[in-house]
């Protein structure tokens, strides 16, 4: 499956990156796994998950196909505690 960013996520990405030290391989990764999703409006999907000792959440849309990732961002408290509870 292909993964596809917006410009603002990738910019979002190298900010985090440059932050905590985050591979775009292991992230792409964790995307496509999707251990967690929450299906938004439409046809958005959040998905949470765990990249290091980092909980990240990121805003995709999918086809069979690709994955178009729109945001990327930490999670907050309450994202983390429903990865946990999973």
């Amino acid at each position: 499956m292909i993964v596809n960013w917006t410009r603002h996520a990738k910019q979002r990405y190298a900010e985090r990156a440059a932050r905590c030290g985050l591979n775009y391989g292991e992230l792409e990764q964790a995307i496509k796994k999707q251990e967690f999703r929450i299906k938004e409006l439409k046809d958005k999907i959040k998905t949470i998950f765990k990249i290091q000792n980092n909980f990240m959440t990121a805003v995709k849309t999918e086809s069979k196909e690709q994955i178009y990732v729109l945001t990327l961002w930490e999670s907050n408290e309450e994202e983390a505690e429903l990865w946990k509870k999973r």
